[in-house]
């Protein structure tokens, strides 16, 4: 991903991912059909990227479930643009509402409990509608620790612990978690039902 160009998921699933100096993996996000990113080519020149080896941080991205992407070159990006001043807005507001989200869980993850880290992500893959109230739990543990800032372990003794308690509850290879107590459920999730 060093090189200028951004991407447009057409279909399938994207992992964007972050490799330290010292090759720790990182997963950063999922992208779904419709999402681009690295739409930072919009901000640079060409020359960022040929310093790009001096950088501590390499990010990359992992194309997943017949995943089909459209690649566009600064160029592409720079001649859209000037033709479609409104596509170029709409793609500032894309990469700012991102960079949002991402501060907002850089606090999240240095003020909220390990229950509330875990509990905000399993919200966020509540299934709608279903009765009763279902959460898909589709990624690993260790991708879920990953875009959560925890250690794995960390994630299983607090799955295991609410589902000991009662408030939920899912069997070991399931994709879905079972919410049997949606108030302290959102509760903890500091969320509203």
């Amino acid at each position: 991903d060093d090189a200028p160009s951004m991407y447009y998921v057409l279909s399938g699933r994207v992992r964007l991912m972050a490799l330290d100096a010292c090759g720790n993996e990182k997963t950063l996000w999922y992208l779904g059909r419709g999402c681009c990113f690295n739409e930072t080519i919009m901000f640079g020149t060409s020359s960022m990227y040929s310093h790009s080896s001096a950088r501590r941080i390499k990010f990359y991205h992992e194309c997943t479930k017949n995943c089909y992407l459209h690649i566009f070159s600064q160029r592409d990006v720079e001649e859209l643009g000037t033709k479609n001043p409104e596509l170029l807005l709409n793609l500032c507001q894309s990469y700012a509402k991102k960079v949002g989200l991402l501060a907002e869980s850089l606090v999240s993850l240095s003020l909220e409990s390990p229950l509330t880290r875990v509990c905000k992500y399993m919200a966020s893959r509540i299934v709608p509608g279903s009765s009763p109230l279902r959460a898909r739990r589709d990624i690993s543990y260790r991708d879920m620790a990953d875009l959560l800032g925890m250690h794995r372990t960390s994630i299983h003794k607090v799955m295991r612990q609410w589902q000991a308690e009662g408030v939920w509850d899912f069997e070991r290879n399931s994709s879905e978690v079972i919410i049997l107590q949606p108030d302290v459920f959102f509760e903890e999730a500091s969320m509203c039902q």
